[in-house]
C-alpha cells in the first residue's frame, strides 16, 4: 500500500446539467484505490461530495482545486502521486503545472493532456 496515500481530485463545484459524472468516476477511482490497499485522499469543494461520498475515502479535503491548494494538501499528506484524470476539466488543468511543481501524476501523462 502506498504510505501517504493517493490524492483524487474532484470535479468542483456542481453546475447544473453537469459533473454528477465526475463525482462518480471519482469515487470508483477511491473505490478502486481502496479495494488494493492504498490510501484514498479526495480533494474536492463540491458540497454533493460532502453530503453523500463524505466516508468513501480515507480523507477528505473540502477545498479549492487550486494549484496552490492541491500543492499544500500534497505536501502535508506526503502523497504518492494524484490522480487527475476522474475529475474533469478543472483537474486536467492543474496536471501540467503539478507535474512541473515535482508532483507525480498517476495515468496519463500531464504532456499528453490537452
Amino acid at each position: 500500500p502506498a504510505c501517504g496515500g493517493v490524492m483524487v481530485l474532484g470535479c468542483g463545484a456542481y453546475c447544473i446539467g453537469s459533473s454528477v459524472e465526475f463525482d462518480w468516476c471519482a469515487v470508483s477511482a477511491v473505490r478502486q484505490l481502496r479495494a488494493m490497499g492504498d490510501k484514498a485522499i479526495v480533494v474536492n469543494y463540491n458540497p454533493e461530495t460532502v453530503s453523500t461520498d463524505y466516508d468513501e475515502s480515507d480523507k477528505l479535503y473540502f477545498e479549492e482545486l487550486t494549484l496552490e491548494r492541491v500543492l499544500d494538501i500534497y505536501e502535508l499528506e506526503k502523497s504518492v502521486g494524484i490522480i487527475v484524470s476522474v475529475g474533469g476539466q478543472i483537474p486536467n488543468n492543474l496536471a501540467l503545472p503539478l507535474h512541473q511543481q515535482g508532483v507525480r501524476i498517476l495515468g496519463t501523462s500531464p504532456d499528453s493532456i490537452d
